[in-house]
């Protein structure tokens, strides 16, 4: 399938207004550290929801290619934290062992995964289809993003060590809610606002979106639960995808 890679001006412009966001996204992490003494953790946070929630600008690209050039944008820019000129940037997202190795590999990997699950989608033609991987990536954001807190604040008594990484029974129950709740926001954005997906005859097909929503964040509970520490931002995401894929084809919502 050919892709034509057409350049206009309203492109550049919503190319320069993602730069600028990705650019708020990193300051907003930089000021609440430094200025409301907020703890890097926090601040990785707000870095994490607010990075991903880029993706709902995706169905409104002139050309599909845009998007993944904006999620590699947050590639680059992360890439770039640990210079010293973007320090502020690190210190807002870096947990201990980055500081050690001088990297955030955490979000790196998350806006990575980003990039490459929305390339796949939109430079192949199939971004109808993308509400499977933006409810991928909700997951991730809200389920994992929630995991850790939760898991910290509550789950001290029932912590294991899987793999190098401390999991909970009370973060991988946050993982799974808070999941399946952004698994359903995706599919109201990117499937039934955008795209008529989980709509027939006018009517919303409410049984199959919890029914995939509840396979994406189940598998994306097992996915991090036997992750090996520092891979969970590439594994959940992709490995979650795929399944909804071959279950939404099972249903009859995704015909490639």
């Amino acid at each position: 399938m050919e892709v034509e890679l057409v350049i206009e001006t309203k492109d550049v412009i919503v190319y320069f207004i993602a730069v600028l966001y990705a650019v708020l996204v990193l300051a907003t992490g930089d000021v609440a550290r430094r200025r409301l003494n907020m703890s890097p953790d926090f601040t990785r946070k707000i870095i994490h929801l607010f990075a991903g929630a880029a993706i709902w600008t995706v169905p409104y690209y002139p050309h599909p290619w845009v998007a993944t050039l904006v999620a590699l944008t947050f590639v680059i820019m992360l890439g770039m934290a640990s210079i010293d000129r973007f320090s502020n940037f690190f210190s807002a997202m870096a947990r201990p062992e980055d500081l050690d190795h001088g990297s955030v590999r955490g979000p790196f990997w998350y806006a990575v995964s980003i990039t490459v699950l929305t390339g796949v989608f939109t430079f192949t033609g199939y971004d109808r289809f993308y509400f499977i991987a933006a409810a991928a990536i909700h997951i991730m954001m809200f389920g994992d993003g929630m995991s850790a807190p939760i898991g910290m604040r509550y789950g001290l008594n029932s912590t294991r060590e899987i793999f190098g990484s401390k999991r909970s029974t009370h973060g991988c129950l946050a993982l799974f809610v808070f999941g399946f709740l952004g698994a359903l926001l995706a599919f109201w954005w990117f499937g039934i606002v955008n795209y008529g997906v989980f709509v027939s005859n006018g009517n919303i097909l409410w049984l199959e979106m919890i029914v995939l929503a509840l396979v994406g964040s189940i598998a994306a509970t097992l996915v991090e639960l036997v992750s090996p520490k520092g891979t969970d931002n590439t594994t959940l995401p992709i490995a979650s995808t795929v399944v909804m894929l071959l279950v939404g084809m099972a249903m009859g919502l995704v015909a490639l």
